[in-house]
């Protein structure tokens, strides 16, 4: 039966098989399971997003730190994702994060936890899109200086490359947003296929491979760090960044039919999928790497070093750049899903009172929050700019990606971890963890904060400014941002997520302490 609030005026019915109370949606159901999982690995990237990344992973920890960082990462993020569906599963919205870190929270702090959680997850969300555009211009001027070896890969040119790949995210995320559908679905198979014909180029053309000693056994520490446990720590960033969101595909719940269920099951099948598959990847490319310190020296080596890679198993430009394009085109489209999710995510903390009402519009007939979409434009340009004359300035902003992730991540855990599981009894959506929920937010918890620790850290010593890991500067910027906001105006605006949940919740946990 759906309850009436008499406040709001509003019905508030819980979705299929829900805990949660919400206003009944005013977004339009136009996605099902499949685009879930098309967003869900298209903005994690899998072997796509590991071949972006692999450089870091090569000179911090070799053939073993792109291996067993592999296994290491695949554990804890599967553990991470297990723990967040639950929550997806209880409460599905486009708030994500914050609203499960609400719901989570000591009734008394809930507010500005949600609100701190808010604004990680927006960073996240909005610079992943960033990092995205910026990765398929880089890729790009990469392609045409291999194939016309005159071109000089100028900064203004990607910062062209960028503003129009951003324009393109805009009108889709307005115009046509049931073509997200389309366009995932298609870059799902575009993900599956290239997976295959991937592994048997570089198996059938490459003439000299490593041996499995090489593979499975050599460590390289090239960091400059004396410790080679932190020189792998700090490798683990190529195996990271191939999950990269974990959170997208729950940003669009309130447009996927039966969300609580179909959404935590694309969350599993990014982690669980893209672990088991992406490690055979691994092991082919290594087998069929060559020498891994002559690729990253290449003139593209840390601009696409697996396009460099391919060209020179290969040895034909064109296939190689064909191959790594399959890359680049899932990038693309991750940055449409991660615009579309970073404005989903203000609409619904401006629907909570967090931001100006406005933003929380929806077209009566496009049916998207426009200005949502509109209100992310200035920033970025201003982001992309600084790459035009400080490219060090500009990767150190970008820096900041995976540990604002991990961190709108460890806080709902963190929370469920040391108070939900003990001092709330939440109705469980069609997904739960059940008895092992302790063990696996245990591994989640703990996996979230040792990569928020080293992907934080410098990855050379000794450190300067150019090599200088930016990441906790960018956090700790969004944290004081966020600070100022609450105290400027969230205090009194923001209401957190609907709290008919949490009433019933507490009544209930009322009615049996008094029996």
């Amino acid at each position: 039966m759906a309850k009436k609030s008499e406040e709001a005026g509003v019905d508030l019915a819980p979705q299929t098989s829900t805990a949660i109370g919400v206003v009944e949606p005013t977004i339009k159901k136009r996605f099902n399971f499949w685009t879930a999982v098309g967003i869900a690995i298209c903005t994690s990237g899998a072997w796509e997003g590991w071949t972006a990344s692999i450089a870091q992973g090569l000179l911090g920890g070799g053939s073993v730190g792109l291996v067993w960082g592999w296994v290491f990462v695949s554990v804890g993020i599967s553990c991470m994702a297990c723990a967040l569906a639950e929550f997806v599963s209880m409460w599905p919205s486009a708030g994500g994060q914050y609203v499960w870190a609400a719901y989570l929270s000591p009734p008394r702090y809930s507010r500005f936890l949600s609100w701190c959680t808010a604004w990680f997850s927006l960073a996240g969300l909005w610079l992943g899109a960033l990092s995205c555009g910026m990765g398929v211009a880089v890729q790009v001027q990469s392609y045409a200086m291999v194939t016309h070896p005159e071109y000089n890969a100028l900064t203004w040119h990607a910062f062209l490359i960028n503003i129009l790949i951003m324009i393109m995210w805009i009108i889709v995320n307005i115009f046509f947003v049931d073509s997200l559908h389309w366009m995932n679905g298609a870059i799902l198979v575009i993900h599956v296929v290239g997976y295959f014909i991937t592994i048997g180029v570089l198996a059938g053309t490459t003439q000299e491979k490593h041996d499995a000693a090489y593979v499975f056994a050599d460590f390289e520490n090239s960091t400059g760090w004396d410790s080679n446990f932190v020189s792998w720590s700090v490798s683990l960033l190529s195996a990271l960044y191939a999950y990269f969101s974990l959170d997208t595909a729950s940003h669009y719940s309130e447009e996927i039919e039966r969300a609580d269920i179909m959404v935590p099951r694309a969350m599993l099948l990014q982690a669980l999928g893209s672990a088991i598959t992406t490690f055979p990847f691994i092991i082919a490319v290594l087998f069929c790497i060559g020498d891994a310190a002559s690729v990253l020296e290449s003139p593209i080596g840390l601009m696409s070093p697996f396009t460099q890679v391919l060209i020179n198993s290969t040895g034909n430009v064109g296939a190689g750049v064909f191959l790594n394009a399959i890359s680049t085109s899932v990038a693309f489209a991750a940055g449409f899903d991660l615009w579309g999710a970073a404005s989903r995510a203000l609409w619904s903390l401006a629907r909570d009172g967090g931001l100006p009402g406005a933003m929380s519009h929806l077209h009566p007939k496009l049916n998207v929050p426009i200005l949502a979409n509109l209100v992310l434009v200035p920033p970025s340009i201003v982001v992309y700019m600084i790459y035009i004359w400080n490219t060090t300035a500009f990767y150190g902003i970008m820096a900041g990606v995976l540990v604002a992730f991990q961190l709108s991540y460890v806080i709902p855990i963190g929370l469920n971890l040391c108070y939900s599981l003990w001092y709330q009894r939440h109705v469980k959506g069609p997904f739960s963890l059940g008895k092992f929920a302790l063990p696996i937010n245990i591994v989640a918890f703990i996996f979230g904060c040792f990569m928020i620790m080293f992907m934080s850290f410098p990855v050379y010593y000794p450190v300067t400014a150019p090599n200088m890991n930016y990441a906790s500067a960018i956090v700790g910027g969004v944290f004081v941002f966020s600070i100022i906001l609450w105290v400027a105006y969230g205090s009194r605006t923001y209401t957190g997520p609907p709290d008919d949940f949490r009433t019933e919740q507490l009544s209930t946990e009322a009615e049996d302490g008094s029996k």
